[in-house]
């Protein structure tokens, strides 16, 4: 049975005035405490126990008291009302400092070049967030899935969204190990592809990730074939360094790897490029300090190698 939880208009009306009574037994201390009138407080009173329907106070020229009704109003009434104040409280601190949790919904392949820089220091930074990184490779509904925002490239990102730029544009490269290119010499054009082994990305949709290269001004799709299929960004570099076959990703993610001698890249004067990485949020979403500390933060800390061409 569904449970009715609309509260009846007014209901919480007087609330506060009865408890400052109650507390106070007297109409003119709470009425101070309150800064208003005891007869505001009186009516404000007698209009709740009007709609109670019972008497919660006896009154007389010296003293204030509860009567059964009131009692039993004052054991339900004073928690519920906390409860209330305590909410008001956290939402409001949320809302003045950077607190609580952040949910980051992002592709899985940018977590680790994106996140491993700044994880520490973000967290050394504002030890009242609790990040929360997800993965999905999907564009997610952000409100739907209750994330604070989103990392996506640009030219995916809808126009009623607000970006806020986080990398400068970069390249998509084929890259393979040396022992690879030892085996099966190096690509010199994109369509010599077909006649090399690549390893392929599933991607959450389904369907393979597909190879673009630019052909004078402009993209062309280059079928593949390979032995290794895989789900995961980190994944192809893994199956790559392993000299099985060619991958494609993002160039920044290759950086350390190409300067340790394990990578190498092909065909990059025929590379595409992307916008960049933007984080997003629905443009009616107000900016909490917890999502504005992570924009500033990642926006200054981000590493060189991730942020140029």
């Amino acid at each position: 049975m569904k449970q009715d939880l609309t509260i009846p208009q007014g209901a919480l009306d007087g609330i506060e005035a009865f408890l400052r009574v109650a507390q106070r037994r007297s109409f003119s201390a709470a009425a101070s405490d309150l800064g208003v009138s005891p007869s505001a407080i009186s009516q404000t009173i007698k209009a709740l126990e009007a709609r109670v329907g019972a008497p919660l106070f006896m009154r007389t020229t010296r003293s204030v008291g509860l009567t059964q009704a009131g009692e039993m109003f004052l054991e339900r009434a004073a928690p519920a009302y906390s409860g209330l104040a305590d909410a008001y409280e956290a939402a409001r601190n949320l809302g003045n400092r950077p607190a609580g949790r952040l949910r980051i919904n992002l592709m899985r392949g940018a977590i680790q070049p994106m996140f491993e820089p700044i994880l520490a220091g973000f967290c050394d930074t504002y030890p009242d967030i609790e990040l929360e990184i997800f993965g999905d490779d999907g564009l997610s509904d952000l409100s739907a899935g209750g994330f604070d925002a989103g990392v996506r490239m640009g030219e995916s990102l809808d126009a009623d969204v607000i970006a806020v730029r986080l990398t400068s544009p970069f390249r998509f490269a084929a890259f393979g190990a040396p022992a690879y290119f030892e085996r099966h010499g190096r690509p010199q054009e994109p369509a010599d592809l077909r006649h090399h082994r690549c390893v392929r990305l599933r991607l959450a949709s389904g369907g393979l990730q597909p190879w673009y290269f630019l052909d004078g001004n402009r993209e062309v799709e280059i079928p593949v074939t390979g032995p290794v299929i895989v789900n995961e960004q980190s994944a192809v570099i893994m199956a790559v360094r392993t000299g099985v076959a060619l991958g494609m990703t993002a160039e920044p993610v290759l950086t350390e790897h190409i300067e340790r001698g394990e990578l190498e890249v092909v065909l990059i004067e025929r590379a595409v490029s992307t916008a960049g990485l933007f984080l997003y949020y629905p443009s009616r979403k107000q900016v909490m300090p917890k999502l504005r500390a992570f924009i500033d933060y990642a926006r200054e800390f981000l590493p060189e190698d991730l942020t140029r061409i």
